[in-house]
């Protein structure tokens, strides 16, 4: 059960761990888009200012004036010190030109607190104590004793020495008590002091209770809230909830955004926050902010409490720049490296690829001529066993009449009958035997090379023709030329089956060649790959 109850807790912690970061997260961006709408917010200032200056330019009576030039300097006087050193001096002189005492005091009770604003502790302190209280209602004096402690507040955070830093707070604890007594219950004016004394008096958890009853105040505004928020992250960091300290500085520092604070130093702690945090960037980019704020607004304490982070801050975001540079020439030089490994690669693959292209080529040429060849040997045998056949059927038939002749001529000899004998060689006709041969060579030729004529003629222009189709014989120049295509080359060789001389034969060839629309050496390529198929 124990056990149990030890996971559930556990699991609850993860969550609202998870719950606290997520919401960081989430109010960081807020502030970030508040940061970009600076100068929006700037502008709408500025048209808020000078709607004032317009309605104190036509106001009829001096009371009006300076009742105007009291809503200026209450929205200068966190803006910008210098203007709203200016706007109070004219405050002072319309009042002393009205003659109320009360409005002279009210505008050296405005100088204070711009003097406060820019970390004029003593100045500030001494323009108070001119202030003849006589002269104010309760709320004024509330507001009197308010300033007197927050000057007291500041100057005990400046102090070197605890002894004097207990005795300002001292003062401050009964200057706020001073402030209480003139408030009236139940406002949210008294929840707000409660809680500002509750620094003072080291009591965070009374001011985190006063802090959520103002939250839930409806007269609460933007410009309050700012304070309170930032009031709330000093309690909580005194009661070591770090998550929620920061959580309320960070609406401190969007609320000072939203009402142009420049004096606030809300920013410059989220700064502090990003940095440990390890957020540089972030960090920077607030640190800068919140000095040109304290440029702005010409707020020497501000700008010492900015310099002292800033140095740190930009030491680690350099640092980090630095590392991130390394990182970056880390990463460039395995990615280079990768890229020239790729490119090799790519080359290889290109050359492996053209490589293999070539041997599939080269197999691809090796398979049509041995398919070529398989083609040529089938055709020659087919040629062979065709021409074999008509070797014995011609040289049958040749032996066959020549045995007729001789036989015959043997018995008119036997008979003494050599007129008869005589008359019967005779009879055999050599001239007649050689051209009965020559037609059956175009017969069985023309059977095994149904389209040569027709192929042969296509290797001349349309005009010349050396025999037409119909014809069941071959012509002289096409009869060496079929001879060629069998084999036969020699011109000897040829003259002799023929019937013709070598010269005549090697004339009949180059008259051929000579009207051929190829070369000489292209036109006998292309005689002897005329197929028989």
């Amino acid at each position: 059960m124990l056990s149990r109850r030890s996971s559930l807790l556990f699991c609850l912690l993860l969550g609202l761990a998870g719950s606290i970061s997520g919401q960081l997260d989430s109010l960081l961006d807020v502030l970030d888009a508040e940061l970009d709408q600076r100068d929006a917010y700037l502008l709408k200032k500025e048209a808020l200012l000078q709607q004032l200056d317009q309605q104190r330019a036509s106001a009829s009576s001096t009371e009006e004036k300076f009742a105007i030039t009291l809503k200026k300097v209450a929205a200068l006087e966190s803006f910008s010190f210098t203007r709203a050193s200016k706007e109070v001096a004219r405050l002072d002189s319309l009042a002393k030109q009205i003659g109320d005492p009360s409005r002279m005091d009210l505008a050296q009770l405005k100088e204070a607190f711009i003097f406060l604003s820019a970390g004029l502790f003593n100045e500030a302190i001494d323009s108070l104590h001119t202030i003849n209280l006589a002269n104010f209602s309760g709320r004024l004096k509330a507001e009197y004793y308010a300033t007197l402690a927050r000057c007291y507040i500041d100057l005990s955070d400046n102090y070197p020495s605890p002894k004097l830093v207990s005795s300002s707070r001292s003062q401050a604890t009964a200057y706020l008590d001073s402030a209480i007594l003139h408030v009236s219950p139940d406002t949210i004016e008294l929840l707000s002091l409660l809680g500002f004394k509750s620094i003072t008096e080291r009591k965070p958890r009374e001011g985190i209770e006063a802090y959520h009853k103002v939250r839930k105040h409806p007269d609460a505004t933007v410009r309050l809230m700012a304070k309170e928020h930032g009031t709330a992250g000093v309690n909580y960091r005194l009661l070591n909830m770090h998550d929620s300290a920061r959580i309320a500085i960070i609406k401190s520092a969007i609320a000072d955004e939203q009402t142009v604070t420049r004096e606030a130093i809300s920013l410059v702690r989220v700064a502090r926050y990003a940095y440990e945090m390890k957020d540089y960037e972030r960090s920077a980019r607030y640190i800068k902010i919140g000095l040109e704020n304290a440029n702005f607004f010409d707020a020497q304490h501000r700008k010492i409490e900015v310099l002292e982070i800033l140095p740190l801050i930009e030491e680690e975001r350099q640092e980090l720049l630095r590392s991130q540079r390394m990182q970056f020439i880390l990463f460039s030089s395995i990615l280079s490296v990768l890229l020239l490994l790729a490119l090799w690669l790519i080359r290889r693959t290109i050359y492996q690829n053209r490589e293999l292209k070539e041997r599939r080529q080269a197999l691809l040429d090796i398979t049509q001529q041995l398919r070529a060849n398989n083609n040529a040997l089938r055709e020659s045998e087919r040629i062979k066993e065709k021409y074999i056949g008509y070797f014995f059927q011609t040289n049958t038939k040749l032996i066959t009449g020549a045995k007729k002749v001789i036989d015959k001529a043997a018995k008119a000899i036997y008979a003494a009958d050599f007129k008869e004998a005589k008359f019967q060689l005779k009879s055999f006709n050599a001239k007649r035997q050689n051209k009965e041969l020559l037609q059956d060579f175009d017969e069985v030729f023309l059977a095994l090379f149904p389209d040569f004529v027709k192929k042969f003629q296509v290797l001349f222009p349309p005009e010349v023709i050396w025999q037409t189709e119909d014809k069941d014989e071959l012509s002289p120049e096409i009869r060496i030329f079929a001879l060629m295509r069998l084999g036969v080359k020699n011109n000897d060789t040829i003259s002799k089956i023929l019937g013709y001389s070598v010269n005549t034969i090697y004339a009949y060839r180059s008259k051929v060649r000579g009207k051929s629309l190829l070369d000489k050496e292209a036109f006998d390529r292309a005689v002897m790959e005329i197929s028989s198929t």
